[in-house]
């Protein structure tokens, strides 16, 4: 295997292909490797919902949005008001 990579993503979740996803659009010339340590990608993905893993509700207001991230909420005001509910759903709608 060849192990010459441009891009290297730790881990192998629903972040960590959101983002190969987006560079290999954005650069398709660009060698991109995920690394996850678990058995499977994705395999939370699997299992979640109920609220707090799952961006794609229909709350499209960043300052509430925040609200079910309680340990992140802060921390995430930035980035929902630049890519929120709304986006995520549109980027998956095209995806």
């Amino acid at each position: 295997m060849n192990a010459n990579y441009d891009v290297i993503i730790i881990g192998g979740g629903a972040a960590g292909f959101f983002t190969a996803i987006n560079i290999a659009e954005n650069n398709s010339k660009l060698k991109i490797a995920i690394l996850e340590r678990g058995k499977e990608v994705l395999s939370k993905v699997r299992v979640s919902g109920g609220g707090r893993c799952n961006v794609t509700h229909a709350c499209f207001i960043p300052n509430e949005l925040v609200k079910f991230y309680p340990r992140g909420e802060k921390e995430l005001k930035g980035p929902f008001h630049q890519f929120c509910s709304g986006d995520t759903i549109e980027w998956f709608e095209r995806h």
